[in-house]
């Protein structure tokens, strides 16, 4: 009877030492969104997970283990199922991409509808955290800190991260976050990227998602090298206590010869580039506002390299909240200069959003943006004019 007590003790010890949890999280958001402006190449109506939202759509699966010592071991695995969402065949249409000035492109099926959001393996401790795969940015907390709106409807994500070197996360990257000392504290990511020649006899380059390093890898018949992203290093100094968030981070681009792989835009050597961003934000009673800044070089340029112009981008924003509803204003503007130090016309974006809560986990909101690119549209190039969403929608996290 003692030994079999015993036996069951120590099984028991064994089990609290190696405790390990899994859980299902996510978030989904529709909207239906009507645009309007003199671009009319992106003029219309859609209902979508992609376009007029107030959040990122996204399914998470994560695993903890406790390993003793006040050490934990992360599994997370994030799926996008915005485009699956969407037609449930996967298909894509960059035609509402209205924060954007590109060309629309034609609809195109992809081969499967989910995409992958946020994915790492990690581990914490009293050193802090460490983050192995495709963690989220830097760059992309730093824009959260000063933005209310997310990365959603109004927030301009997309118009500051097309111009400056802003990345939502890096394939094939590592980050650290240190512990929190005094309210101070450290971030650092490393993608080592990658620059060999394409060996290919043809290739077909992969198009660039605006923000991302997870496009489409180029096709070829024999081979591409490195198919790495550029190598890109973050770092940044982070303050958070009581009601003041501040993050001030620096992003660097290297150099690369080969632009090739996922971040294939079959161009001409990139220069290197580095940018400098803030945000911060506080919050006194109800009311929390928000400011950020940007500046440093385009990341990629006229014809489709970086040609030594320079960005900077100001945010300011506020968000009041009135019992269940929440409203936000925010609005921004870029100016790129040429490398000739001549600077461009102010391009400005507006946004606003009034959230009701139905719940801890449920919303319904308004949301609205318009950017001004202060040039005359182009059915040309499709570039230039000004553009104005308004959408009504609701989100569901569990």
């Amino acid at each position: 009877m003692k030994k079999t007590l015993v036996a069951l003790a120590a099984l028991a010890a064994t089990a609290s030492f190696a405790q390990s949890s899994v859980t299902l999280s996510g978030n989904l958001d529709f909207a239906y969104s009507s645009t309007t402006g003199s671009n009319t190449a992106y003029n219309g109506n859609t209902i979508a997970t992609t376009t007029g939202t107030s959040s990122t759509s996204v399914i998470n699966i994560r695993a903890i283990e406790d390993i003793g010592g006040g050490m934990k071991v992360t599994a997370h695995y994030g799926l996008d199922p915005r485009t699956l969402a969407n037609d449930s065949l996967g298909v894509s249409n960059a035609k509402y991409a209205v924060t954007t000035t590109a060309a629309p492109a034609n609809l195109a099926n992809t081969a499967t509808g989910l995409g992958r959001d946020e994915l790492f393996v990690g581990i914490s401790g009293g050193f802090g955290e460490i983050r192995i795969g495709a963690p989220n940015s830097i760059s992309l907390n730093t824009h959260q800190a000063a933005s209310p709106l997310g990365t959603g409807v109004g927030s301009g994500y997309a118009f500051i991260s097309q111009n400056a070197s802003v990345t939502t996360r890096f394939s094939r990257s590592v980050r650290y976050d240190s512990p929190i000392m005094n309210g101070f504290s450290v971030s650092a990511l490393h993608a080592p990227g990658g620059d060999g020649a394409n060996t290919s006899s043809t290739t077909t380059t992969g198009g660039n998602t605006a923000g991302t390093q997870n496009s489409a890898l180029a096709s070829n018949t024999t081979g591409l090298g490195e198919p790495n992203a550029r190598k890109a290093t973050e770092f940044s100094l982070n303050y958070s206590n009581g009601p003041l968030n501040v993050r001030l981070a620096s992003v660097n681009f290297a150099a690369q010869d080969n632009p090739l792989g996922y971040y294939g835009i079959g161009a001409a050597s990139l220069k290197s580039a580095t940018t400098s961003m803030i945000g911060a934000n506080y919050t006194f009673g109800a009311t929390t506002v928000y400011a950020g800044y940007t500046t440093g070089d385009q990341i990629v340029g006229s014809a489709g390299t970086n040609d030594g112009s320079t960005v900077k981008a100001t945010r300011l924003a506020v968000k009041q909240a009135m019992g269940t509803v929440d409203v936000i204003v925010q609005t921004q503007n870029l100016i790129v200069t040429s490398a000739a130090g001549v600077d461009g016309p102010t391009q400005t974006l507006v946004g606003a959003r009034v959230d009701y809560n139905l719940s801890k986990t449920a919303v319904a909101y308004l949301g609205y943006q318009r950017l001004d690119t202060a040039a005359a549209y182009s059915a040309a190039t499709f570039a230039g004019g000004d553009l104005s969403t308004v959408s009504v929608g609701l989100r569901k996290s569990f």
